[in-house]
C-alpha cells in the first residue's frame, strides 16, 4: 500500500525542516512526501531539495501561491501518487510507526474511507499554569489540537477527522469534492476538514480512529495565550456560520433573524458567566466568557458580511473546491478589499 504524505507549509521553514526530519524516520517504506508551499518561497524550495537529495523516499516540492489551506491540500492531492493520502501540518513531528499504523488499518478494513490518529501536545517551552489547569485531564482540546479520544481502534459512521493527523483514500477525497475552504490570508471563510467530515457522514462512509498513528503537535509560546485561544474560537464561529449558509443564503429578513438568535446567545452567555462566577465559583468563568464572546462576535461579523459582500457570498456557496480550479481573483478580492480584514483572526497562526 503506497501512502502520500501531504505537508502544507506557509512561511515556517524551521518548523518544516523539523517535520521533514521526523517523517524521515518512518518504519513504513512505501511512502512519498509532498511539501506544498503556500507562500511560493524559493528558500523553502531549496530546503526541500536538500532534504530530498538525502531522503530514502521521494520528497517533492509543490508551489501553490493561491492562498488557502484547502488550496495547498488540494495541490498535494493532485500531485500525489499514493492510494492513501495522509495530511498533516508543518508544525508536527511523528511517531516512527505513524504511517505503518495507517497502512495496517486501511489494509485490514477496505471499507474504511478515512481515518484520524492521536495527537499529543509538544510544548516548546513550559506552558503557563493557568493553561495546564484549564486543559486539565481532557483527552480532546481542539483549540490546541489535542486528541487522544480512545485507547483502541474504532471504525464508525460518525468518526471524526482532525486536520493535523488524518488519512483518506485518494479516490474518496476526489469523489466527495475535497476539503471546504478555511482561510484566505487573514479572512476566515469556511470549515475545512469539518466540512469534509460532513460529506463523509452524508454518504454513510466509515471513518476510523487509529491511536497508534501518533502525531505530536508543537505549541510555541505565542499559542499559550488567551488571545490565541480567542482567535481560535472566532474561527470556530466562522465555521458554524459557513455550515449554516453553505447550502443557501437567505435574504435580509433571514439574516436579520440569524443576528437576533446570536444576540440571544450572547445574552445567555452573560447569564451563564454570572452563574459560573458567583454560584459555581468557577475560576475560569471569565476566560470561558472571553472565548464565548470571541465566538459569537465573529458570527455577527460573518453574517453582516454576507449581507453586502458578493464575492464573499459566492465563496460561501461554492460546492466543489477540488475538481474545479479555484477562482483566484475572487479570493484575492476578498482578502484585499475586505472592510476591517486586518482585524479578523488569522486562520493559520504564525
Amino acid at each position: 500500500m503506497r501512502i502520500s504524505v501531504v505537508i502544507p507549509t506557509y512561511k515556517r521553514p524551521e518548523s518544516l525542516l523539523r517535520a521533514l526530519r521526523s517523517v524521515r524516520e518512518q518504519s513504513w517504506p512505501q511512502h512519498e512526501v509532498i511539501v506544498v508551499d503556500n507562500a511560493a518561497d524559493p528558500e523553502v524550495a531549496r530546503l526541500v531539495g536538500e532534504v530530498a537529495a538525502a531522503a530514502p523516499v521521494p520528497v517533492r516540492y509543490v508551489s501553490e501561491p493561491e492562498l488557502g489551506l484547502h488550496n495547498a491540500r488540494h495541490a498535494g492531492a493532485r500531485a500525489a501518487r499514493g492510494e492513501i493520502l495522509v495530511f498533516t501540518d508543518d508544525d508536527a513531528t511523528f511517531d516512527s510507526g505513524w504511517l505503518a499504523a495507517y497502512a495496517r488499518r486501511f489494509s485490514e478494513h477496505p471499507e474504511m474511507a478515512a481515518a484520524s490518529g492521536a495527537i499529543r501536545l509538544a510544548w516548546e517551552k513550559l506552558p503557563p499554569q493557568w493553561l495546564v489547569d484549564y486543559i486539565g485531564d481532557a483527552k480532546d482540546f481542539g483549540l490546541l489540537g489535542l486528541r487522544e479520544s480512545y485507547p483502541d481502534f474504532r471504525l464508525e459512521p460518525d468518526g471524526v477527522l482532525y486536520g493535523g493527523n488524518m488519512a483518506i483514500r485518494r479516490d474518496v477525497l476526489f469523489a466527495v469534492g475535497g476539503f471546504n475552504p478555511e482561510n484566505f490570508g487573514d479572512v476566515w471563510l469556511g470549515d475545512g476538514e469539518t466540512g469534509l467530515n460532513r460529506k463523509l457522514w452524508q454518504r454513510d462512509l466509515l471513518v476510523g480512529y487509529v491511536p497508534a498513528a501518533l502525531v505530536y503537535h508543537h505549541i510555541p509560546p505565542a499559542r499559550m495565550t488567551v488571545r490565541y485561544l480567542c482567535r481560535r474560537m472566532a474561527n470556530e464561529g466562522a465555521c458554524g456560520e459557513y455550515a449554516a449558509f453553505h447550502d443557501g443564503i437567505p435574504g435580509p429578513p433571514g439574516l436579520a433573524l440569524r443576528l437576533g438568535r446570536i444576540s440571544l446567545a450572547l445574552g445567555k452567555l452573560a447569564l451563564l458567566t454570572a452563574w459560573r462566577a458567583v454560584v459555581a465559583r468557577d475560576r475560569f468563568a471569565l476566560l470561558r466568557a472571553r472565548l464565548g464572546l470571541a465566538f459569537h462576535m465573529y458570527r455577527v461579523r460573518y453574517v453582516l458580511r454576507l449581507s453586502h459582500d458578493r464575492a464573499f457570498r459566492a465563496l460561501v456557496t461554492k460546492t466543489d473546491w477540488l475538481a474545479v480550479p479555484d477562482v483566484g481573483t475572487a479570493a484575492e478580492s476578498l482578502a484585499g478589499r475586505a472592510p476591517g480584514a486586518g482585524h479578523l483572526p488569522a486562520g493559520r497562526a504564525q
